[in-house]
């Protein structure tokens, strides 16, 4: 699935276990020592014969592989070529993909974690006055790493810590070690692509957004100032600042009204680069666009819908759409006409009251 099926995942996972109280969540995002570049080709393989995977195409995949060969330019000058023992294509479609087999059965007994590529999260959910397991998850994903000629990156694997307790101990409590150091507590991390804070809240990763929308946004100035057509600066807009500004957004879209507005402004001033003498509702009359809200809206409401159609046994967002058990088999109600799929939950916070897998289901 895409990545924000895995960051829905992980935050409802996080919301639901929080909102039973008297817990804390503990992430630890990992991070490999140059993943792509120390892949064992003879490991790859055996976790493909592991699968079941056909020998033909295990012998094409060995071909497209093995005996690659690699030099390197500096202007005209040039190495001699030499064979590659190692390493995966960047670039390719069967890289990722790869990358993926080869940590197929990572973590693969412990539930609540999230892979994308490269990219593997643990989350464990720490009962109030309880141990925590983590320092031996990430042991487990060391050894792994070893066995397969890897390493984990200790400047770059980090913990956090999500805990609303009035009792919140210390960060010191079972510290987390990757090769001998300890691993860096962190307020907020970006994740696949989106920022997410210790306390919950989108502020730091609005901040970055607007960061790289505004610098966006001088390109468009230039691009006026240099005659271009309102049409076309509008088109420019929707590619490269809308589309970022957007990247995820069901994953974020509960924030408040003020950042909300923060975010609309950009549109405003890209609408008013283009149209300068059109107040903003004209300007998006004109333009054929909506307000950011709506477009939020929009894409949060075919998210879930897109959840509902899906009926595949692998995809854990479908498992933790829950419904009331004693679903309806007929299609008349003595009492009422509110049918009996009812959702399970009943939240006191706003936080998961205004979560994309509640609010739109």
């Amino acid at each position: 699935k895409s990545t924000t099926h895995a960051l829905v995942y992980l935050l409802h996972s996080i919301l639901v276990a929080l909102e039973r109280g008297s817990c804390t969540a503990r992430l630890f995002f990992e991070d490999f020592k140059k993943g792509f570049d120390l892949v064992d080709h003879n490991v790859i393989i055996k976790e493909l014969t592991l699968l079941g995977t056909p020998p033909s195409i295990i012998r094409w995949i060995k071909a497209f592989l093995c005996d690659r060969e690699q030099c390197v330019r500096v202007g005209t000058s040039m190495s001699s070529w030499k064979k590659t023992n190692g390493g995966l294509p960047q670039g390719t479609k069967l890289g990722p993909l790869l990358f993926a087999v080869l940590i197929n059965s990572l973590l693969k007994n412990w539930p609540s974690r999230i892979k994308f590529v490269d990219d593997t999260s643990a989350l464990e959910i720490i009962p109030r006055f309880s141990s925590s397991l983590m320092p031996l998850v990430v042991n487990e994903i060391s050894d792994y790493a070893l066995e397969r000629g890897m390493e984990l990156n200790y400047k770059k694997c980090k913990q956090m810590l999500i805990n609303f307790l009035k009792y919140k101990g210390s960060d010191d409590e079972n510290p987390i070690y990757v090769a001998g150091k300890p691993v860096e507590t962190v307020s907020s991390f970006k994740l696949l692509g989106v920022w997410i804070s210790n306390d919950l809240s989108w502020n730091t990763h609005v901040d970055m957004v607007l960061k790289k929308a505004n610098s966006r946004l001088y390109a468009l100035r230039l691009l006026k100032k240099a005659g271009l057509q309102a049409s076309h600066i509008v088109q420019i807009y929707i590619s490269f600042i809308r589309s970022r500004i957007e990247y995820a957004s069901p994953v974020w879209s509960s924030i408040p009204k003020s950042l909300s507005d923060i975010l609309e402004s950009v549109q405003k001033r890209a609408l008013s680069i283009a149209y300068p003498d059109l107040l903003y509702d004209e300007a998006l009359e004109i333009s054929n666009l909506q307000y950011l809200s709506t477009r939020r809206d929009i894409s949060c409401k075919k998210f879930v819908e897109s959840l509902r159609r899906d009926v595949s046994p692998y995809n854990p967002l479908t498992q933790i759409m829950e419904i009331r058990p004693g679903v309806k088999t007929h299609d008349y109600d003595l009492r009422n006409d509110r049918t009996a799929e009812q959702p399970l939950w009943s939240e006191t916070t706003e936080r998961l009251k205004n979560f994309v897998t509640r609010k739109y289901y």
